[in-house]
């Protein structure tokens, strides 16, 4: 198949979320291969300085930089079994562009931030983990939305979300990415964390992820202890990625089943228009006559043209439920939403 899908993903977190270190995480373990699915950067020198990046912080216990008022964006090849299915276009803001103000006297990457958020097919909410080490309850709950900027979170999903319902649009896939997971205090020496607990903690904070129509996922990822060393950098050997690839798995595998359905409607307009196209034939006066005979030219051609569409949308249909079925076991351990109830088709949630 020559042609690529085209799917936008947009990583949002408060400055400090830990954004810049997952990324540099996310492409070193995608780049070497996951379950038979690879990325790689489009941009050879892009490529190189996420692999320069990932080996800092490896070797050299160097963190990466934060990302400044220019976006971080990068064109991702994604692969499964050596088969290139998609551009992953991908953009990363610096933390303080969610509550910067727009327009004359704004930040532009605020601006900017907004319009991607509009169009991305995936949202990616990154929040640090740091804040859920212990429970989440009333008493803490807004000082931790202050600090992982929820609320302004709350208010551009909301936003998007309301828009792109009227005007009829699909709505964006949504991660809930828990970075530092490790930092979370599972074991609990007054009581162990629980996932499910986590999850009805983020309800409260990020309400909008789990709204009606809204496909979400909770995702737990961790790059490592990232333990000090003598010299005040990380301890390479604190650097153990666990989970860091499933954000993009969770993206993928809904942008495959969302194309899928927008398919199978638009097969059954397909279906509708093959069947009044036939009856305006068989409507047709029998015998010659100019106008009879170019009708039915007319209607040839048209039932032509429909017969060569319902077979390229039949073959990506076809694509879209290969690809979303090889990626969908991947979320198994994965807590997967539609509108807030666990989704059915997805991972453990499966009935």
């Amino acid at each position: 198949m020559k042609d690529l899908h085209r799917v936008r993903l947009t990583m949002l977190g408060a400055p400090k979320a830990g954004k810049s270190t997952y990324l540099l995480a996310f492409y070193a373990a995608l780049s070497r291969g996951v379950e038979n699915c690879t990325l790689h950067e489009t941009d050879r020198n892009a490529d190189v300085m996420l692999a320069d990046g990932w080996r800092d912080l490896g070797e050299r216990g160097q963190p990466p930089e934060e990302t400044n008022t220019v976006p971080r964006q990068h064109t991702f090849l994604y692969a499964r079994a050596l088969n290139p299915l998609a551009h992953v276009h991908w953009t990363d803001y610096r933390g303080g562009a969610l509550p910067s103000f727009v327009g004359p006297d704004g930040s532009p990457d605020a601006e900017q931030l907004l319009w991607e958020v509009s169009q991305a097919h995936g949202l990616l909410l990154v929040l640090d983990g740091e804040h859920f080490r212990k429970p989440v309850g009333a008493d803490r709950r807004e000082a931790v939305a202050r600090d992982t900027l929820t609320q302004q979170m709350s208010s551009v999903v909301t936003d998007t979300l309301t828009v792109r319902s009227h005007e009829g649009r699909p709505l964006p896939a949504i991660t809930i990415v828990i970075t530092k997971a490790d930092l979370i205090d599972w074991s609990g020496t007054d009581g162990p964390r629980r996932l499910p607990d986590l999850v009805d903690e983020l309800r409260a904070l990020l309400p909008a992820a789990f709204a009606p129509g809204v496909v979400s996922a909770v995702c737990p990822v961790s790059v490592g202890a990232l333990e000090s060393g003598p010299d005040g950098g990380v301890r390479p050997d604190s650097v153990r990625p666990v989970d860091v690839h499933l954000p993009l798995v969770f993206s993928l595998a809904c942008f495959f089943r969302q194309e899928r359905d927008n398919l199978n409607r638009r097969l059954e307009e397909l279906h509708a228009e093959r069947v009044a196209a036939r009856r305006e034939w068989a409507a047709l006066p029998q015998g010659g006559g100019w106008n009879a005979r170019r009708a039915r030219e007319r209607l040839a051609t048209r039932l032509q043209e429909m017969d060569r569409a319902e077979a390229s949308m039949n073959q990506w249909r076809h694509h879209c439920e290969t690809e979303s079925g090889a990626l969908v076991p991947m979320l198994r351990h994965v807590p997967v939403f539609e509108g807030g109830r666990p989704a059915a088709w997805a991972g453990s949630n499966r009935g």
